[in-house]
């Protein structure tokens, strides 16, 4: 029988979180899961968060790595190692933060040409309330290939980037389809 695989993201905002539910479901490029806000460069986890994981779970912590500080980010990955609950801690780092990533892997030299907006203020607000994201990604020439593809070029740099540990190729979706 086959184990079951679960996974968990834990994203720094409200902006990820709608990002990366479009990449799951509506372009199916990205593992599915569930997607939770948690700041790991702020916050500390505890075991009460972390009580309604099922054994096995994948945990995947995106963050922006716009700052220099990795403590807390450094501890979470240790308490989160030593859950008997979590399989794998997937780190994939945004360089230098959201908007950054969406130019790097876009036909964009703004984040808010995704959204018509001028101020990062108003993308976040207006990419929050994008009931289309995946169609406004596809437009801008998205690449899932260039998206989370760096090892940024500070202290996070340790962590290195898993993100290939949740990708889906095209090629494995047409074989969910004949199955």
């Amino acid at each position: 029988m086959k184990k079951e695989v679960y996974y968990q993201y834990y994203v720094e905002g409200e902006s990820e979180k709608c990002l990366i539910n479009a990449l799951k479901t509506k372009l199916r490029c990205i593992v599915p899961g569930k997607v939770e806000r948690f700041n790991v460069i702020q916050d500390i986890f505890n075991n009460s968060r972390l009580r309604s994981l099922k054994t096995g779970t994948n945990i995947i912590l995106v963050y922006d790595t716009d700052t220099n500080d990795i403590a807390n980010l450094r501890k979470n990955i240790a308490f989160l190692k030593k859950q008997t609950a979590i399989a794998n801690v997937f780190c994939i780092p945004q360089v230098y933060n959201l908007e950054q990533e969406l130019v790097f892997s876009c036909d964009i030299r703004r984040a808010g040409e995704l959204t018509q907006c001028q101020t990062i203020k108003d993308f976040k607000r207006t990419f929050i309330a994008c009931t289309n994201i995946d169609v406004r990604l596809k437009k801008c020439r998205f690449s899932m290939d260039r998206l989370w593809s760096r090892i940024p070029e500070n202290n996070f740099c340790v962590f290195g980037n898993d993100s290939k540990q949740i990708r889906i190729h095209p090629e494995h979706l047409q074989d969910d389809v004949h199955k």
